[in-house]
């Protein structure tokens, strides 16, 4: 036995150091494991929340929605959702990074892995309507969501614009009544509205509508698009 290995065998002795059991370290990979697939999945659920928004953002589309190209991307580019899905992407990176065996994978090939599962699992959710049902939900119940991670509020709640949206709390065939996304109530004349194909003209269906305030609550639309859609292209009823 080497010089060097008696010196280690006397500081061992010495010191009283014992092995790690190896179900520590099984626990530990697994644990890290854990935290890359989970931070995995929310970077996917973010993706797929980012697709959802730029496709039914009609700010994204309609460049009359916005005034300038520093409006477009507050209204039009969910920001925030990218900035969530970049952390979750990075957080699953330094994860795996820090498995077993994550060292033998280059800094590209680890990024390229996390961002290809990530896209992938994310169009899967966006396809199967699972983003959707997901933004209506935290829509209905975080009071901040629509504010900050939905950007479509921030398009469509302008009725000095002429941009209004909320819900039908009850139409006839000249006029709709609206709760709009702030709680306010609204009379919509709709008589020579443009309706566009998709819409539901039922009590409880969340509209979009162009058009002018003629008063405090009274709005009169000349067109109406569905909240989930632009509503662009579409053929009138």
């Amino acid at each position: 036995m080497g010089k060097v290995s008696k010196n280690v065998l006397a500081k061992i002795k010495k010191t009283g150091i014992k092995p790690i059991p190896k179900w520590q370290f099984m626990l530990k990979n697994s644990f890290v494991w854990g935290l890359f697939v989970v931070n995995l999945i929310l970077g996917a659920i973010g993706f797929a929340a980012v697709i959802y928004l730029l496709v039914n953002n009609d700010a994204v589309w309609d460049f009359s929605l916005t005034t300038n190209i520093f409006q477009w991307i507050l209204l039009a580019v969910p920001l925030a959702w990218i900035a969530l899905t970049l952390f979750f992407l990075f957080v699953a990176y330094y994860n795996f990074k820090n498995t077993e065996d994550g060292y033998r994978t280059s800094v590209w090939s680890k990024l390229l892995i996390n961002i290809g599962i990530a896209v992938l699992l994310g169009l899967i959710l966006y396809t199967s309507g699972f983003s959707a049902r997901m933004n209506r939900l935290l829509s209905d119940n975080i009071a901040f969501y629509s504010h900050t991670l939905d950007v479509r509020e921030e398009v469509w709640m302008r009725p000095g614009e002429g941009l209004l949206s909320g819900d039908i709390l009850n139409v006839n065939e000249k006029v709709i009544q609206l709760k709009d996304l702030e709680g306010n109530e609204w009379s919509i004349g709709y008589e020579d509205a443009t309706v566009k194909y998709r819409v539901v003209l039922d009590v409880g269906e969340r509209i979009k509508i162009l058009g002018s305030a003629v008063s405090e609550n009274v709005f009169e639309a000349s067109e109406i698009r569905p909240w989930a859609g632009q509503g662009r292209g579409m053929q009138e009823k």
